[in-house]
């Protein structure tokens, strides 16, 4: 797998080992902790159910899905970050 960059993933307290596929990188964007949020071109679609309000009366009916399209957003660590950067930084 030569396309895939592994890094330390977070979830709650607890961390595991995960990877991404470089080619689908697009963006990626440095926060002032130091750490990477990479974006990546796949498109995903989440579904979630929002109140749905009768506009007449202003009362709740009942709820409703809503379905919305998103991109994949992976936040590394400043040591991942740094990893990433190295790898792919043009010298």
């Amino acid at each position: 797998m030569q396309n895939q960059f592994f890094y330390t993933a977070t979830i709650g307290e607890k961390q595991y080992k995960a990877s991404l596929n470089i080619n689908k990188v697009i963006r990626t964007l440095e926060n002032d902790e130091g750490e990477l949020i990479v974006i990546l071109d796949d498109f995903n679609e989440r579904v979630t159910q929002q109140p749905d309000i009768d506009l007449k009366t202003n009362k709740m009916k009942g709820y409703k899905n809503v379905r919305e399209t998103v991109q994949s957003e992976i936040l590394l660590n400043v040591l991942d970050a740094e990893r990433f950067i190295n790898l792919f930084e043009l010298k």
